[in-house]
């Protein structure tokens, strides 16, 4: 019978000893559980924040490309302006026709200028002279 009562003391402790330890592996599990709880939602959080940034960033980069765009064509345009007007400049310069009318028109405006300096002059010396009639008779 002794050996009986030592089976069961024995019996007793190991199942106490099991208790523990499913105790502590449960423990154990649970906080394991929740750290990794934590990590997955941190995870999800992160991931929302760099897919986020990288929308924000491909918008950011849309608008530059736009940008960029839209000033070479000004710039292009641009240079389309300047090569026009360099071209009409170097027509106007070298086209006989368009020059000697340039010419004939300067010298009609001094020769009307110096016209009118004349007539001007004559009726200066004509007022002039009458005058001086008046106050010699």
């Amino acid at each position: 019978m002794a050996d009986l009562d030592s089976t069961e003391e024995r019996y007793e402790g190991d199942t106490q000893e099991r208790s523990w330890d499913a105790n502590v592996k449960r423990t154990y599990d649970e906080y394991q559980h929740e750290s990794l709880e934590s990590i997955r939602r941190n995870r999800t959080h992160v991931d929302k924040m760099l897919a986020d940034a990288q929308q924000y960033d491909n918008q950011r980069q849309v608008i530059a490309n736009n940008a960029l765009t839209l000033a070479v064509s000004r710039d292009n345009e641009a240079m389309l302006k300047c090569q026009k007007h360099s071209e009409i400049a170097t027509d106007h310069l070298w086209n006989p026709i368009q020059q000697g009318v340039a010419d004939a028109v300067t010298m009609r405006s001094v020769t009307i200028d110096d016209a009118s300096l004349k007539a001007i002059g004559a009726m200066v010396a004509a007022a002039v002279a009458e005058a001086i009639g008046k106050t010699g008779t």
